[in-house]
């Protein structure tokens, strides 16, 4: 019992010293994050394309790629996550310009 109470009196001062730490990067805002997936080779390349292009801009699938920060920032680093949106876009384009 005693163990326990020493291993959850350690583990909220670690909280308490990561959630103050002054050297500790701030996060990046929601709106820079777009910015720099808007800006990225990948996303400039479906871009170009029209139809692309209108489905990254006026999806609502599209748009629950990156609704938070936590998703954008997953969009930018992870390549499978990128892969995931590509598919999605150039599958819908691929359907429109069929009709």
């Amino acid at each position: 019992m005693f163990l326990i109470a020493i291993l959850v009196v350690v583990a909220i001062a670690a909280e308490i010293i990561h959630r103050l730490n002054p050297w500790k990067k701030p996060e990046p805002a929601y709106e820079e994050l777009v910015a720099q997936i808007k800006a990225a080779d990948w996303y400039r390349k479906l871009a170009e394309d029209d139809v692309c292009r209108d489905i990254l801009e006026n999806d609502p699938h599209v748009q629950a790629f990156f609704p938070g920060p936590y998703e954008a920032q997953r969009l930018l680093t992870q390549e499978g996550y990128q892969l995931g949106l590509i598919d999605y876009v150039t599958e819908q384009a691929a359907k429109r310009k069929r009709t």
